[in-house]
């Protein structure tokens, strides 16, 4: 699998304060990993990614490989689920039922919502970039930076576009998401067979949940610098060799990160991932 390509973030313009909305192609975003309920899992997780990216050098993180998560000891729901073609009609009404919030609302209405899921999942278990299959969402607003102390940094009102993401996120009761997610397994699993992995995809949620737990959640000033092309990239080294899909979410803000993270440890939980995975 192709790794996934470090992404720019935009030049700000001119302005009187020395920050601004960045020049360039506009934003497009990808709802990354494990949209804790846009599907199962009940926490929007999006993220902005620039249509042209800076190549990265840093390798792509992957979670060594770990045994499959405890099962639950609460009774998972028995549905009658349909064949995997015909599904769409179950999932937009199961999710439904968890948040009726605009934006989960736009994604159940597109289309193969199981192995649309799915797919995003994968590639944020190997750190990939799953935008192409996400297109439909899309927060307001650009990337910004601000000059404080001769240094760049992170211009605060940038996490703001993420509000609505988070307000979706929390708008789920995680735990009843999980519960949902073990009684779709069946269909997920389904799905991810169909892209030639040949393990149960409780793993691959386990790892994607992982990663983006790893990430940190950065009070003040995030310094960032001229990258190789003509955007940024982070100064700090241990921020910059993060995963792509990693990098996408710290880039949402400490108190989006925090509420998200939040959302997935609790989902985490119900799904028998195990607590010693989550710290």
């Amino acid at each position: 699998m192709a790794g996934l390509g470090d992404y720019e973030f935009q030049p700000p313009g001119d302005t009187p304060e020395g920050g601004g909305y960045g020049r360039g192609s506009m934003l497009r975003v990808a709802v990354l990993g494990l949209v804790v309920a846009a599907m199962v899992i009940a926490a929007g997780i999006y993220f902005v990614l620039h249509r042209r990216a800076v190549p990265s050098s840093a390798p792509v993180q992957q979670a060594a490989p770990a045994p499959a998560p405890a099962t639950p000891t609460e009774e998972v729901e028995k549905i009658d689920l349909p064949p995997l073609d015909d599904s769409d009609a179950l999932v937009r009404q199961r999710i439904g039922l968890l948040s009726s919030h605009p934006l989960v609302a736009k994604w159940l209405g597109t289309n193969g919502l199981v192995r649309n899921f799915v797919v995003v999942v994968d590639n944020i278990s190997h750190g990939m970039n799953p935008s192409p299959h996400l297109r439909v969402l899309k927060p307001a607003g650009e990337f910004r930076v601000m000059m404080r102390g001769g240094a760049t940094v992170i211009d605060p009102r940038s996490y703001e576009r993420f509000n609505p993401i988070r307000q979706a996120a929390a708008s789920f009761d995680a735990h009843a998401a999980g519960r949902l997610y073990l009684a779709f397994r069946p269909l997920l699993q389904t799905a991810y067979d169909e892209l030639g992995n040949q393990e149960p995809v409780d793993r691959a949620v386990e790892r994607g949940v992982v990663s983006l737990l790893a990430v940190p959640a950065i009070d003040g000033d995030v310094r960032v610098q001229q990258g190789e092309g003509i955007g940024y990239e982070y100064a700090n080294d241990k921020l910059e060799s993060l995963t792509g899909a990693q990098k996408q979410l710290l880039r949402m803000g400490p108190d989006n990160i925090r509420i998200i993270q939040a959302q997935l440890r609790t989902f985490a939980a119900a799904i028998g991932i195990a607590s010693s995975r989550l710290n």
